[in-house]
């Protein structure tokens, strides 16, 4: 796995319809990091993870925080933006995560 140390950019929890199952709702983290080069990448985590309600928790308050978790796979799509461009974006689904300054240790 891959270790990632950055800086939360913003996040929160959301409510997503999966596409194949669409009377089906679920919860999913969404936050976007950025490196020391100020990169950005789009992170996610599902309710599956064992860390969910921990980080859903301290997420939307995280702004500016130093981060660390591992990456646990991605996924690279064209991706439709709301102008109606369509660019490549990686979506990273991430795990154990660690926010220090705010008390959240990875386990």
């Amino acid at each position: 796995m891959m270790t990632f140390i950055g800086f939360v950019k913003a996040g929160g929890v959301y409510d997503v319809t999966p596409k194949n199952k669409p009377t089906e709702k679920k919860q999913m983290i969404s936050f976007t990091v950025t490196d020391e080069l100020g990169n950005s990448f789009a992170c996610q985590m599902w309710q599956d993870d064992p860390q969910f309600s921990q980080l859903a928790q301290v997420i939307e308050s995280a702004r500016r925080q130093p981060v660390q978790f591992e990456v646990a796979g991605y996924t690279s799509r064209l991706r439709t933006f709301k102008d109606g461009t369509e660019k490549p974006q990686t979506n990273f689904i991430v795990t154990r995560v660690s926010l220090p300054n705010m008390g959240l240790q990875a386990a």
